[in-house]
């Protein structure tokens, strides 16, 4: 009697995390994204505020699939009469892993690909060059979430886009920390 008793709660309180395990869902996050620029043998790394919107499907508790936008932002650099600016943004699809750790938390990865579309505008006194850099990297993922309730979820995590730009020996790199919201149906 006493075996049934334990698991029938422990039947109760994985209930919720299975009603929320499966289905369509759509959420945003905001957070701070970090371009870092290596051009010859100057760096130099930048962050700005950055938001994302994604939209995504759980097949069961533990793999989905996953869409976003990303908008990096833009950020400047300026020196010796000269600024770069560089403005990111990157479309990906990714396949989710969701590690549960009891009824309300649970720690998630995702493994993709990114279509990173990168603005450079490079100033020098009178003088303006600008282009762009259309870009397919690998993109990675990790964070964690708190199950507020059936549709409510929050989220926190680390999303490195690889290098949006590259010419030659020079490139630029983004990644974002981020806290957002998902709401299920």
């Amino acid at each position: 009697m006493k075996q049934i008793t334990v698991f029938a709660m422990i039947a109760a309180l994985a209930a919720p995390l299975a009603v929320q395990a499966e289905g369509y869902y759509v959420g945003g996050n905001i957070g701070r994204a970090e371009q870092k620029a290596d051009v010859g043998s100057a760096s130099f790394k930048e962050s700005a505020t950055a938001y994302k919107l994604v939209g995504g499907f759980n097949y069961n508790k533990n793999f989905g699939a996953e869409i976003g936008y990303a908008d990096l932002r833009e950020v400047t650099v300026s020196g010796n009469g000269a600024s770069i600016s560089s403005k990111p943004s990157a479309f990906y699809v990714a396949a989710t892993g969701t590690l549960p750790l009891n009824e309300q938390f649970s720690l998630f990865g995702k493994l993709g690909i990114a279509a990173a579309h990168e603005k450079l505008t490079a100033t020098y006194g009178r003088f303006t060059d600008s282009g762009t850099d259309n870009r397919t990297t690998p993109y990675i993922s990790v964070g964690a979430a708190f199950v507020l309730n059936k549709q409510v979820s929050f989220v926190a995590e680390y999303e490195n886009f690889g290098k949006v730009a590259k010419d030659g020996s020079a490139n630029i790199k983004a990644d974002m920390f981020s806290a957002g919201v998902r709401y299920s149906f």
